[in-house]
């Protein structure tokens, strides 16, 4: 009976679900690339730098990204006193990416293009179904489908894959070490955590608790630390064999990188760029205190990768980046609160902050409803287009709209854990 009474609610999901899918895909379509060149993609400057690369060409010369701009923005970006090189827009990926994106490098741009096109919703649903296994999350059918649809109708992945940005695979890679972490497969998560490295910002905090995490219990889990080393070793040697001095290379753009771009984390916009940096520093000092007394926890335990998206989404905020497709990293954070939604329930403070959470989240759906509602009545979509940006502006919250309840559910977790201690202490000494 209590089955079939959920039934109304997870096709209610699924319709919502449909609803949300369908109106994101209007608006990325039809509002907010509206006015963007068709040329325009991220896909072209990892493509043709890494083609540069294999053909023993340093791919962060001027040259190289002169090339690039003129793809992507029609001309080559103009020098500046911020960046006298004019090297905004070129090839900003570690050297070795180009050995990841080797198969694609046999094709003609237009075939890489349509190969990512093709592999992003195969790509997405592997992710989804890789940390619904890591965090032991199994919904039924058809709430499986109603979380597949609203990952595939949000709008991180919808512009990872309208701008094929390499996000999409990083976040598969991220979800490929959880899962391999939960199946106590350490020697090949390191090896996936090292290939999820070619997007070293999002490794910020990640890499650093693992290590403390093996460290915690080295004889077990050192085989993590042996496939994730080894790995780096062979990636960065052929990167030098292929272009000596490359890696070098890539360092000098990546401290340039907030010159010729809007470089900054999400603290700098609602501080400043000087503040920011401190606040990041205490945040991540402050999460990293949070979880250290989880150093222990086996990855079969919920805790385990709960201190994980809490990780990942202190990640979002501190690293120099507001480009909505680095929120993919936050799947596992949401996961985690529906799956401890019963527990979360207990607490009125935690209920109100995974509301809040959601909240955030559902606002770009409503919106992106509203404006495909306003064009079924006939509004000219040259109209609506000057409302673009009402689905995005909850967008810079919702990191820390996941890093509250998680942080909470974490400490929450804790306490419950040392009262059910004390009360079995306590029985034990009646």
């Amino acid at each position: 009976m209590r089955d079939a009474s959920f039934v109304p609610a997870r096709v209610l999901w699924l319709v919502l679900g449909v609803l949300s899918a369908v109106s994101m895909g209007f608006y990325v379509t039809r509002i907010w690339s509206a006015n963007q060149p068709s040329y325009f993609n991220d896909l072209y400057a990892p493509w043709y730098g890494s083609s540069e690369l294999f053909h023993r060409r340093n791919p962060y010369t001027p040259a190289v990204a002169h090339q690039i701009q003129s793809v992507i923005y029609g001309a080559p970006v103009e020098p500046s006193l911020e960046d006298p090189s004019g090297l905004g827009g070129g090839f900003a990926y570690p050297p070795f990416t180009a050995i990841l994106l080797w198969p694609a490098l046999y094709l003609s741009f237009p075939a890489a293009q349509k190969l990512f096109l093709f592999a992003a919703v195969p790509v997405l649903l592997l992710t989804l179904a890789l940390w619904l296994r890591a965090l032991q999350f199994r919904p039924s059918p058809l709430q499986w489908l109603a979380l597949a649809l609203f990952i595939l109708g949000n709008f991180p992945a919808l512009q990872a894959m309208k701008l094929q940005n390499l996000s999409l695979v990083a976040a598969a890679f991220v979800a490929l070490t959880g899962f391999l972490l939960a199946t106590d497969r350490f020697v090949p998560a390191g090896v996936a955590l090292a290939l999820s490295a070619f997007k070293p910002q999002f490794m910020l905090a990640l890499i650093p608790w693992l290590a403390i995490w093996v460290l915690s219990d080295w004889r077990r889990r050192r085989g993590i630390a042996g496939g994730f080393l080894t790995t780096m070793l062979a990636l960065i040697l052929a990167s030098e064999w292929l272009v000596p001095g490359s890696l070098r290379a890539f360092f000098r753009i990546a401290r340039a990188y907030r010159h010729y771009t809007y470089g900054h984390s999400l603290l700098d916009v609602w501080f400043s760029p000087a503040l920011g940096s401190w606040i990041g520093a205490a945040l991540l000092l402050a999460v990293f205190a949070i979880c250290w007394r989880y150093r222990t926890e086996q990855t079969r335990s919920p805790m385990f990768f709960q201190v994980v998206s809490l990780l990942l989404s202190v990640t979002l905020i501190v690293i120099p980046t507001l480009a909505p497709h680095a929120q993919l990293l936050l799947l596992p954070g949401f996961l985690c609160l529906l799956r401890d939604r019963s527990f979360i329930r207990s607490s009125r403070r935690g209920a109100a902050f995974v509301v809040a959470a959601w909240a955030v989240l559902s606002w770009q759906w409503i919106a992106a409803f509203g404006l495909m509602s306003a064009a079924a009545l006939r509004i000219p979509t040259s109209t609506l287009v000057r409302f673009w940006q009402i689905p995005l502006f909850t967008s810079p919250l919702v990191p820390l709209a996941v890093l509250i309840p998680l942080g909470y559910l974490i400490i929450a977790h804790r306490g419950s854990i040392q009262v059910e201690g004390m009360g079995i202490e306590r029985l034990t000494q009646l």
